[in-house]
């Protein structure tokens, strides 16, 4: 018993653990199943299932049941010495009529061949919807990790300050400085309190709405893992779900024109015809009896072939249609993969240069630093010299962020394989 309380202990803080550190590609990924209209893929498949069902009844036998009953003014009569007529003026007919189709050209097959196309369309439709998501889901994990990195820096303002103003109090208890140095510092501290009480509010509402996304339970103590969508490589296939919308649509065409085909072909059918009733086909024996037929019967509707030319036609054009939607998609494509790729390459560069700026900008405010703790400068200058380290390592990690996001458009605009 104690060892199976300890496999759930350990198996509910591995969870706790893995809620507490996520990455992009998890939010999509959750997001995706999240979304509303993700459901709607499986109302798809159940409706095409109906309705290839109903295309197979098409091969069962179709009963027919008619009873009448007839009167005629006049009958047959015989004016044959020695043979006397005296025919009913009223009939009954009571039948059953069976009909089986033997031959139908292929147009069964190809019709439940069609439903189930136009469902794993109207599927991809779907998927390219929700797809949408993936945009709303990176811009808000992007804007929290922005966000973190600013509190992150505010945290780090706010503890530098604290640590100069117990050395600047010092200095003004000796009387080696002014209280006003002092309460400049102290001001500074307050604003930072300020900018970090907003900057908290403001993560607050990126997790709350990240979490509404994902249906996860996601705060602002969850870790984020800063890496792009799609992995930590570059994609290089297209696998936007348009392009693969437009290559079923093709496909479907195809099925649709050869349907035309198997349309213009003859139908065979077997019939049987079960009657009880009088007169029968030996009308002389007007008593109520059973009687039957059987019969083969070709189809043919030979009107259909007038309409194979303006098919094809139809055909030709929608799929030339299709391959303009496609030229638009891949010009789209490429125009974005080309943006993105130059964010890419400037953020590299950009990056290359903040390790040095953040370098010096940290030297010049140790040595501010120094120089305020022995009255050389003010505390305004002081002041100023810290909120450029700050900003400048402020500025480096919104420059990572941005060559991340840059990242991750260019796969997300390419199609994630894993969404």
């Amino acid at each position: 018993m104690r060892f199976l309380a300890l496999i759930f202990v350990f198996a509910t803080s591995s969870l706790w653990s893995q809620m507490n550190t996520v990455n992009l590609d998890s939010c999509l990924r959750w997001a995706r199943l999240n979304y509303p209209l993700y459901r709607q893929s499986e109302l798809f498949k159940a409706q095409m299932m109906t309705n290839v069902q109903g295309i197979k009844e098409t091969w069962l036998p179709k009963l027919n049941l008619s009873v009448q009953g007839i009167y005629q003014s006049e009958v047959v009569q015989f004016n044959i010495p020695g043979f006397t007529t005296n025919f009913p003026h009223d009939a009954y007919l009571g039948a059953l009529a069976v009909e089986q189709l033997l031959f139908d050209g292929g147009v069964t097959q190809r019709q439940r061949q069609l439903e189930g196309l136009n469902a794993d369309i109207e599927v991809q439709k779907n998927n390219v919807e929700v797809y949408r998501v993936v945009d709303r889901v990176n811009q808000t994990y992007m804007s929290v990790l922005l966000a973190k990195a600013n509190i992150s820096m505010l945290e780090l303002l706010q503890d530098n300050l604290m640590k100069r103003s117990v050395n600047v109090a010092v200095s003004v208890s000796n009387g080696l400085m002014l209280q006003t140095q002092l309460d400049e510092i102290e001001v500074e501290m307050l604003k930072t309190r300020q900018q970090l009480i907003e900057a908290k509010e403001s993560l607050n509402g990126l997790c709350s709405a990240l979490s509404v996304l994902t249906g996860k339970p996601i705060v602002s103590t969850t870790e984020f893992i800063a890496e792009p969508a799609g992995g930590s490589s570059l994609l290089m296939s297209n696998m936007r779900p348009e392009a693969t919308l437009l290559l079923m649509q093709e496909g479907y065409l195809s099925e649709k024109y050869k349907l035309a085909t198997n349309l213009a072909l003859p139908k065979l059918y077997f019939n049987v015809v079960g009657n009880y009733g009088r007169p029968g086909p030996n009308f002389i024996n007007q008593d109520l009896r059973f009687f039957g037929s059987g019969s083969l019967a070709l189809k043919w509707n030979i009107s259909n072939l007038y309409g194979l030319s303006r098919e094809k036609q139809r055909f030709d054009i929608s799929r030339k249609i299709l391959n303009i939607q496609r030229e638009q998609l891949n010009q789209n494509i490429e125009t974005s993969l080309t943006t993105h790729a130059a964010q890419l390459n400037a953020m590299d560069q950009v990056l290359q240069l903040d390790d040095a700026i953040v370098q010096k900008k940290s030297e010049i405010a140790a040595v501010a630093a120094n120089q305020l703790e022995n009255g050389k400068i003010t505390a305004t200058v002081y002041l100023l010299h810290i909120n450029d380290e700050m900003a400048a390592r402020l500025n480096r990690k919104v420059h990572e962020i941005k060559r991340i996001n840059a990242w991750s458009n260019y796969n997300i605009t390419l199609g994630l394989v894993n969404f």
